[in-house]
């Protein structure tokens, strides 16, 4: 596991590298919410999008309640069209420093 830092946000990434394209998606990500804007990501299938985002929009939510002296209210809700992507997404997340309360419907 690593971490790197994007505008004043540490995000803990639970693998040893980071590809370019999960780096960019992060940065992007990251400037977006701290701006309250809308972004559009879009990368090829296995570039390790769900992992980038889902790292990126936590590491986000504990940097704002940190800022805002507020607890992690923010809500993140996450899709999948299977299972197991959805397995697969926890199993990474439990790599992370992250643990969010889950819920899976």
């Amino acid at each position: 596991a690593t971490s790197f830092i994007v505008e004043g946000v540490k995000i803990g990434w639970p693998f040893p590298m980071i590809m370019p394209p999960q780096r960019q998606m992060a940065v992007h990500l990251v400037k977006a919410l701290k701006n309250r804007r809308h972004v559009v990501l879009e990368s090829p299938t296995g570039t390790g999008k769900s992992v980038a985002i889902l790292t990126a929009v936590l590491a986000w939510q504990r940097y704002n309640a940190k800022i805002s002296g507020g607890d992690e209210s923010v809500k993140i809700i996450y899709c999948s069209r299977t299972h197991s992507q959805v397995q697969q997404m926890v199993a990474s997340l439990r790599k992370t420093s992250y643990r969010p309360k889950m819920a899976i419907l």
